[in-house]
């Protein structure tokens, strides 16, 4: 067995070698000489022998590179530290469906978009290839602040925004939310009335019923995080992110009616909500349509 330990592009390669074998002492052979059978023998035992010792070797190289291995993070994946009242960034993914594969850019439907319109979060040529296009939101989020029946924006569907609309709803489109690299589980109701949380897939768009087939679009989110205080540290780790997507129909109370543009609609109570409470499906008094000339408010928590 040789090693190439010179060797600058091998620095740790091995080599077998067959050495010369010594002479057996057996009746049936010469003392100088043996058959072609014991010859395979010797060189097979020897072979065994020398891979034996090779993996041996290999083995103690392994445990002396592990022991001096550092840990570290892929770049962009490292977990933020966010302080008190600090913005945490949620993004958007493309709209995905199991029953067309076809991925759909989210601000191709009418949703509400950030100032200054929708940016790419990221762009790598991978993206790209597995159909994820990854850009920022609307949703303001600080760490350890809550918010009630805040005020996104209103939209006012035209015909051709409103069959679209519909359209991907019928074929399942789901949302995909991403805080701090982690992907938003769903949080929904069962058959029976229990609250169930799906963790791959994203959260749907909207749902159409079962009994009117009139299509309802999610216009509100209950978005919940879960977060830890790593020892020695001022800041919080997001650990855990679900989305409770829900249809309501907003109402402004007093009967006003608001254009979308103007500061005051972003401050003024809404009717179906209340105020410091988190939104409850048992307090949803109508579910938000799909329709033509619909003005679609749309709020989080």
């Amino acid at each position: 067995l040789t090693t190439n330990n010179g060797r600058a592009d091998q620095p740790h390669s091995f080599e077998f070698a067959i050495l010369p074998q010594p002479h057996a002492d057996h009746t049936t052979a010469t003392p100088h000489h043996n058959t072609p059978i014991q010859r395979k023998q010797i060189n097979k035992r020897l072979t065994m022998t020398n891979l034996r010792n090779c993996l041996a070797k290999a083995s103690v190289l392994a445990m002396a590179v592990l022991k001096t291995a550092h840990g570290f993070y892929v770049p962009g994946v490292r977990p933020h530290e966010f302080l008190p009242g600090e913005e945490v960034p949620m993004k958007v993914n493309a709209l995905t469906s199991i029953h067309t594969q076809l991925p759909k850019d989210y601000y191709r439907l009418p949703f509400c978009r950030p100032t200054g319109g929708p940016k790419m979060a990221s762009e790598n040529l991978g993206e790209f290839l597995t159909g994820n296009k990854i850009q920022n939101s609307p949703y303001s989020i600080n760490m350890l602040r809550e918010v009630y029946c805040q005020v996104l924006c209103q939209v006012t569907l035209t015909k051709v925004e409103a069959h679209t609309l519909a359209t991907h709803i019928k074929y399942g489109y789901h949302n995909n939310w991403i805080i701090d690299n982690l992907p938003g589980a769903s949080v929904g109701l069962t058959g029976s009335g229990q609250h169930q949380t799906h963790y791959a897939g994203g959260f749907p768009i909207g749902f159409i019923a079962a009994d009117t087939k009139e299509t309802f679009v999610y216009n509100h989110v209950n978005i919940m995080l879960e977060y830890h205080n790593p020892e020695g540290k001022e800041g919080h780790r997001v650990v855990g992110f679900a989305v409770e997507p829900m249809s309501v129909s907003h109402t402004y109370a007093g009967g006003y009616a608001w254009d979308g543009e103007s500061s005051e609609g972003f401050t003024k109570p809404l009717e179906s909500c209340i105020a410091q409470q988190h939104m409850d499906r048992e307090n949803i008094g109508a579910f938000q349509q799909v329709a033509p000339d619909q003005n679609i408010i749309y709020t989080y928590d």
